[in-house]
């Protein structure tokens, strides 16, 4: 099977991410993957060309004039030749449904989406314009059940719904109990600190201002704890960080590494880790990422973040300072064996849950059954 992959772009994010690993996961012969990316560049980029799958730019630019590329990339899937078009996020979805020349479309549609004023107003005017292409879709692939009611509600058909949560990489993402020393080496910390983490771009849906004031809160109670974060626009020198790192008094205390390709050791390093979204996450792969890697995971109370880590007692409201650093501590007082233990079963549950194989075998299920004209179930 030929699957032509049309995505925003391939920047590091949820969607590039969950991407590579199902190409990864689903090699040739059985399936051979065009990825067409609607802007060039990204490190995820080479991640999908080592696996041997072919990367052709569609070279759509972020203006008006991008309906004039359309006719282009038409005819790079018609010369392509797929015999399914999968598109991922917004932009990619409606691209897809613009460009697959009568082959089956499916979508796939990475976020919640409780308030359409959360979004970006290109953003949103993609989201209203796709509405009537969703009803000539194949399906639509939700990583978030949450997700499928929140778009349904916007008008895209129930009908069309296919539910299939991302995937892990559990050899990758794993205990790595070398990677603790190596990172405090590299920031030039105390064996005995203790790293608080957070996988995440610079975005306002990530909830940083949350995550700032409940480490504040956290770092009074405990001197020994850091701060690290890890992710595109993550950097010293953007005003809105400094100022934050500033107000709350974290100088030397919060660590911004920017964007790595390192995660999996870097999340291995962490002796806790967490994701403070406060609205538009769907199934945040930091979550299981970090439960992979069997470190233990506090999570605001987000699209599939509940489902995801099974244990309502690590789950807070979102934009909660004052929950999230209560959790904080109560989670990093427990005896070492408990914090052990915990981060064994978070491992165990994605294990049994959302092991990338059979993640994996769900797209290519709903592949071939778009491809034989059956519905979703």
């Amino acid at each position: 099977m030929r699957i032509a992959h049309i995505i925003t772009g391939l920047h590091t994010g949820g969607a590039e991410t969950m991407l590579a690993k199902l190409i990864e996961a689903l090699p040739p012969p059985e399936h051979e993957h065009l990825v067409m990316p609607l802007l060039s560049g990204g490190p995820i980029a080479a991640r999908i060309a080592a696996t041997g799958a072919q990367i052709v730019d569609a070279g759509i630019p972020r203006s008006p004039r991008a309906v004039l590329s359309l006719a282009r990339l038409r005819r790079l899937v018609q010369e392509a030749r797929p015999d399914v078009v999968q598109g991922w996020m917004y932009h990619g979805n409606l691209v897809a449904s613009l460009s697959a020349s009568g082959r089956p479309v499916l979508w796939s549609v990475r976020q919640t989406l409780s308030s359409i004023s959360h979004v970006r107003p290109m953003t949103r005017a993609v989201i209203l314009a796709s509405v009537p292409f969703a009803f000539r879709t194949n399906r639509i692939i939700y990583n978030a059940t949450s997700s499928a009611a929140d778009h349904e509600r916007l008008g895209y058909p129930t009908g069309k719904r296919a539910y299939i949560p991302n995937g892990f990489d559990t050899l990758r993402f794993r205990p790595m109990p070398e990677a603790s020393a190596a990172l405090r080496a590299e920031l030039g910390l105390a064996g005995d600190i203790r790293l608080i983490g957070r996988v995440a771009r610079d975005d306002a849906i990530k909830g940083h201002e949350t995550l700032f004031a409940a480490f504040a809160r956290v770092a009074s109670s405990d001197p020994a704890c850091h701060l690290v974060c890890v992710g595109r626009g993550m950097l010293p020198g953007r005003p809105h960080l400094d100022a934050l790192a500033t107000r709350h008094g974290l100088a030397g205390r919060a660590h911004l590494l920017g964007e790595r390709l390192d995660i999996p050791e870097l999340t291995a390093a962490f002796d806790l880790a967490l994701s403070t979204s406060c609205h538009s996450e769907g199934f945040s792969n930091a979550i299981g990422e970090a439960m992979a890697a069997g470190v233990p995971v506090i999570a605001t109370d987000v699209g599939e973040a509940r489902e995801i880590l099974g244990d309502s007692t690590r789950i807070v409201p979102a934009a909660d300072p004052g929950a999230l650093a209560e959790c904080c501590l109560r989670v990093l007082a427990l005896p070492p064996a408990q914090h052990e233990a915990l981060g064994t079963a978070d491992r165990e549950r994605i294990e049994q849950r959302y092991g990338m194989p059979s993640v994996a075998r769900r797209f290519a299920l709903a592949w071939r059954e778009a491809l034989s004209g059956i519905g979703p179930r």
